[in-house]
């Protein structure tokens, strides 16, 4: 949990973002990062991952996102990495999945 913390920090960082402030690729990233986590269990979990990666390569690290969104969306990737592989949907991820 602290590395994906760190990298997250580093990603915002390198990306120009200030904290409050997330843009549309490391909001991407972030979520990519809790899918791969999620079915990293499964028999497909590298085409899952890619598959979840693959989708940030048209995002921006310029385009900021909504405090709102990004709260939302984070705070699914941290349930989802702190979930154990294979565990039901947590319910900070309603209406996002």
């Amino acid at each position: 949990m602290m590395i994906a913390t760190l990298a997250a920090a580093l990603l915002m960082t390198s990306s120009g973002t200030k904290p409050e402030q997330y843009s549309e690729r490391w909001l991407c990233d972030l979520w990519a990062g809790a899918q791969c986590h999620a079915s990293s269990c499964a028999k497909d979990a590298k085409d899952r991952c890619l598959a979840a990666s693959k989708q940030c390569d048209s995002t921006s690290k310029k385009t900021a996102v909504t405090k709102e969104r990004a709260t939302k969306q984070a705070a699914c990737a941290r349930a989802l990495l702190s979930a154990a592989c294979g565990a039901p949907k947590p319910a900070e991820c309603d209406g996002l999945m």
